[in-house]
């Protein structure tokens, strides 16, 4: 079904049909591909990167030093 496109469409409210049809456009598909999507542009962020390799490092440094002081 074709939806009008409009200003006077733009203002009005949708029947049931419509809202079935508007619905049917959201597939799981495409809800994956938008998660997807937002992960990598967060794990390619430079700031993540920084942020996460400062964690992984404090975790070593801690743990390293964890493991020195258990075995004397």
């Amino acid at each position: 079904m074709a939806l009008p496109t409009n200003d006077d469409f733009a203002n009005c409210e949708l029947s049931a049909e419509e809202l079935d049809a508007v619905a049917a456009g959201f597939s799981l598909g495409g809800i994956i591909h938008s998660i997807e999507h937002g992960l990598k542009s967060f794990f390619t962020n430079p700031v993540v990167a920084k942020v996460a390799f400062g964690i992984i490092a404090a975790g070593a440094i801690v743990t390293g030093a964890s493991s020195a002081h258990h075995q004397n």
